[in-house]
């Protein structure tokens, strides 16, 4: 992530797992989709303990100012300072929440002043840019799902941790040939394990197979993409 060397391997679970799987969305340049899976990191440690880890939010803090979200990173560096048991934390990124307010307040500023000129301007006709379309979703066949969803939710224990490698890596080149874009691959594979009853063992056991088939496809197509 910005400014972030990558995350430490001691640090473990879901909100660890989500954060490295950031960190190669953010390396293959789709930071929009990085963030959304920063956001999922912090939603699986907040349903552990209010208490937001410094790790995660200076990551999210850092993305959504790359991103130009400057009230949502205000929002989330007040959250943490409230999250905060003892004053050292709370004021660790004080200097970062005061500089973040000044850019969201001096943005406001900016948008108002151009209103102000868009309304004195209205008499003047001028030419409009042509608005691009945004490219239609790649349409990911039933077929290419179904060996996925048999392996999250139908192996045993030991058959998925046989079979998931491999299972990952046929997924992933046969998106690829179908030019499936790398956040919707990643889509489809949460679409894969969802289906299972909300609060069972097996919605559980789902959830604790895809973390572990995201983190070995971002890391399959990140190495790949590198030789």
């Amino acid at each position: 992530m910005p400014g972030f060397p990558p995350l430490s391997a001691q640090l473990s679970g879901a909100a660890a797992d989500s954060v490295r799987a950031a960190e190669s969305l953010q390396r293959g340049g789709e930071p929009e989709h990085a963030a959304v899976m920063l956001e999922e990191a912090l939603a699986a440690s907040l349903a552990i303990t209010p208490v937001i880890p410094g790790w995660l939010c200076g990551r999210l803090a850092a993305l959504y100012r790359a991103l130009g979200r400057l009230d949502d990173e205000v929002l989330l560096l007040e959250q943490y300072r409230d999250s905060q048991p003892d004053d050292d934390a709370r004021t660790r990124y004080d200097a970062r929440l005061s500089k973040a307010r000044s850019l969201a307040e001096r943005r406001r500023r900016t948008e108002s002043g151009a209103v102000i000129s868009v309304r004195n301007s209205l008499q003047t006709p001028r030419s409009r840019p042509a608005i691009h379309a945004a490219l239609p979703p790649v349409e990911v066949p039933a077929a290419s799902l179904a060996p996925l969803v048999d392996l999250l939710h139908q192996r045993s224990d030991a058959e998925f941790t046989a079979l998931v490698d491999a299972g990952v890596t046929a997924f992933l080149h046969d998106l690829r040939a179908r030019d499936v874009p790398l956040h919707q691959i990643v889509d489809s594979l949460r679409r894969a394990a969802r289906g299972a009853a909300a609060g069972s063992p097996a919605e559980a056991q789902a959830l604790q197979r895809y973390r572990i088939a995201l983190v070995r496809l971002l890391t399959l197509h990140f190495s790949e993409e590198r030789r």
